[in-house]
């Protein structure tokens, strides 16, 4: 069974230099720099609130390299496990009726 971040290779960060997501309330975005092969990766993890609000943030930088990758996705799956991937859901109180 492929992992949550799968998708993530060498060529999906040709796409764009910064690129944000999410999977339920866990938030992440990347940042890349330089090339394939001589660049780097810096990934965020935060919580659920705008990347620019959020406090509670970890980042790490990888190489923009085969094994690099795989090391980031490995990081990913363990902070998304750490924090949590709940359904992203608004709280709202109980509706209440009066006679």
């Amino acid at each position: 069974m492929p992992g949550r971040f799968h998708e993530l290779d060498m060529n999906f960060f040709t796409r764009a230099s910064v690129f944000p997501g999410s999977i339920g309330c866990f938030r992440y975005r990347f940042a890349r720099t330089g090339w394939i092969g001589d660049g780097s990766i810096q990934v965020w993890v935060y919580e659920n609130i705008s990347f620019e609000l959020a406090k509670d943030v970890e980042t790490k930088t990888f190489p923009w390299t085969e094994e690099g990758i795989a090391q980031m996705k490995q990081w990913l799956e363990e902070a998304a496990q750490r924090r949590g991937t709940e359904p992203y859901r608004i709280p709202y109180p109980p509706c209440t009726t009066t006679d």
